[in-house]
């Protein structure tokens, strides 16, 4: 029997399986395909001969196409695992160029020696029989096979299962990440992200810098807010000028730089900048970028937190919020983007903050979509055959800051001997269960502007040893780490713990919820404070705000003021060619590698889970979950 994959749909799994990308310099896990392919008379189309067969290329694939970058960069790349002679064969050749080229996965009707339970197992030995170096591992969203198989369809509601309550629903006063989720389907920002963080035309058709203080945006005609009122250039200013002027907003930073909003016609906007900045683009992909309706905001003032009925352009507008219950969005069927979706009629979001609760409730088909996998559950979900995980790279930096401004962590070797006393290895194992990559520095795998060739700190119990006693304490000392008190960072906590006894570091833990170690390290009320970040697409997102010199409240609660470092983090703005912004990114990692006002853990995987009949979902490693273009079987 044979498979023939037509072109146009390995173009879409090329696609699906590239933006897996994750780390260029870790070794792929070794990966087994199970396959079974049932012998169909009569067909009739070879790419939909049956279910099983195309399931079982997807599953050749994502064992085997895992490694892609190589046959990107190398067009003569080639592929050839063949066991012919004992019953089957597989053949990819040459591996997917973007929909150049036929992938055939063909096996014989006679069972061979390497058939086992059914069915044949490949590794990644096997694999790269050819030769070739092995390229990295890759990520894929809901298992294409299944979507691809079939045509979306619209109607149902998905439901899905977040860890809390949202805060609010006005973009321009959030501070939470649960928030983002759900704009992310009722606004829309000037532009958005790809699944390989590109910037692309969102509101704003296209942009143009006439200069390095200057972006000209061209707005989407024809866009109207859910309210029926038109997005305009003068809804944009408004929105701007919101940001900057509205008391509570949490924006004012990310807009800090933009001077003011000129409306050049009816559908055009020039921004004015204070000083050239390389990262606004990406800024605006979120919150900083998002449109309401003036007309919503003028009517309903403070209660547009609770209410946003009318206030979007995106796919999905507001229903209703009941607190500690639900919240509803529903299908804007005038949604200006005919392409795809929205094809659900609703989306039930649900707070279920306990995550055993949560996943059962997935298990048992009371939701459908989990926001994230915990990693000790990570394992049994996989292997859960009514569910699909999805592991999304992110670009978050979970890391621990240290207060400059208080002993023991105003000496610097003190700062030092706990990094060097920390094993991450070990934490990254045997709390995170691999589920996550050791940090060098806040800049994650993910980002382009990351840096492999600085290795993390490895632990040396005799270099901490030798910083105790730089630092004028021989014997060690004792301080307080303020933590989340949610399982999986008390463990951690309790690691570090273990790990710094053995350098003679005595660590006490202090438990306090999620909004108690926001306002202390506001207030920096702390001396080493948990601190977790889900990143941001541009670099400067996840360094500028917490090492530039800020008087006053801001994210650098370590209080590190240094001028080298502030002239990098400024130059980083200043200029746009990315290998340039690269170096700098890397001579700031190493500043603070030195100078250690946080002491970096772990990029973590986002798995996030998915019963059987959702289709289409297609991750951004941003984290956040857009349901545009997903539907239900």
């Amino acid at each position: 029997m044979h498979v023939a994959v037509r072109a146009d749909l390995v173009t879409r799994v090329a696609d699906a399986l590239a933006r897996r990308q994750m780390i260029d310099d870790r070794p792929a896990r070794d990966v087994e395909a199970r396959f079974q392919l049932e012998t169909i008379e009569h067909s009739q189309d070879p790419v939909h001969a049956h279910a099983g067969a195309e399931a079982a290329f997807f599953e050749i694939a994502e064992a085997a196409l895992g490694f892609l970058r190589l046959a990107e960069q190398e067009p003569g790349f080639r592929v050839d695992v063949e066991r012919e002679r004992s019953g089957g064969l597989i053949a990819l050749r040459p591996p997917v160029r973007h929909g150049r080229e036929v992938i055939l996965v063909r096996t014989s009707r006679q069972p061979g020696r390497h058939r086992t339970g059914g069915g044949m197992k490949l590794s990644r030995r096997e694999f790269v029989t050819s030769g070739t170096t092995a390229m990295t591992a890759a990520a894929v969203g809901l298992r294409p096979a299944r979507a691809l198989a079939q045509t979306p369809k619209k109607g149902g509601t998905l439901r899905v299962g977040f860890y809390i309550e949202a805060a609010t629903m006005d973009p321009h006063l959030s501070g939470s990440k649960v928030d983002r989720q759900v704009y992310h389907n009722i606004y829309e920002p000037l532009v958005t992200l790809d699944t390989k963080l590109g910037i692309r035309p969102g509101l704003a058709e296209s942009w143009s810098q006439p200069d390095p203080k200057t972006l000209v945006f061209k707005l989407r005609r024809g866009v109207k807010f859910h309210d029926g009122t038109d997005f305009t250039a003068e809804a944009a200013k408004f929105n701007f000028d919101r940001m900057k002027t509205e008391p509570k907003s949490i924006r004012k930073g990310e807009v800090a730089n933009i001077e003011s909003v000129d409306v050049v016609d009816p559908f055009t906007i020039k921004i004015n900048l204070k000083k050239p900045d390389a990262s606004l683009l990406a800024t605006l992909t979120d919150r900083a970028g998002m449109m309401v309706s003036p007309k919503v905001v003028q009517e309903r003032g403070v209660e547009l937190g609770r209410n946003a009925k009318g206030a979007g352009t995106g796919p999905f507008e507001f229903v209703e919020w009941v607190k500690d219950d639900h919240l509803l969005i529903k299908r804007h069927d005038n949604y200006w983007d005919k392409q795809g979706g929205p094809y659900l009629d609703r989306v039930r979001y649900r707070p279920i903050p306990d995550d055993t609760v949560k996943l059962q409730s997935l298990q048992g088909g009371e939701i459908d979509v989990i926001d994230y996998v915990q990693p000790r559950d990570v394992a049994a979900v996989k292997a859960d055959r009514n569910l699909v995980v999805v592991d999304v790279p992110s670009l978050a930096d979970f890391a621990y800051q240290l207060n400059f401004g208080r002993p023991p962590f105003n000496v610097k070797a003190l700062r030092q001997a706990v990094a060097y006393a920390i094993d991450l290895e070990q934490i990254v194992k045997g709390v995170w269960l691999n589920v996550g990559f050791a940090a060098n520095g806040p800049i994650p795998p993910t980002s382009w502007a990351y840096d492999k060739s600085i290795p993390f700190i490895r632990r040396d119990l005799a270099k901490a040893k030798a910083k105790l006693a730089e630092g004028g304490k021989p014997g060690g000392f004792e301080f307080t780490m303020t933590t989340n008190n949610i399982p999986l960072s008390v463990q951690e906590a309790e690691v570090i713990q273990a790990q710094l006894r053995e350098a003679g570091i005595t660590m006490k833990i202090k438990l306090v919820d999620a909004s108690t170690l926001i306002s202390d390290g506001n207030a920096k009320n702390f001396e080493m404070i948990s601190f977790q970040w889900s990143g941001r697409p541009d670099p400067d997102g996840n360094v500028y705000q917490f090492f530039r010199t800020t008087p006053g409240t801001s994210f650098n609660w370590s209080g590190i003021s240094n001028l080298q470092l502030d002239a990098l983090l400024d130059r980083s703005r200043e200029v746009s060619a990315e290998a340039e912004r690269k170096k700098i990114f890397a001579d700031v990692t190493k500043i603070l590698q030195d100078e250690l006002p946080m002491i970096f853990i772990v990029h973590p995987i986002e798995p996030k889970a998915f019963s059987q009949r959702v289709q289409g979902y297609d991750p951004i490693p941003d984290g956040m979950m857009r349901f545009k273009d997903v539907w239900l079987k």
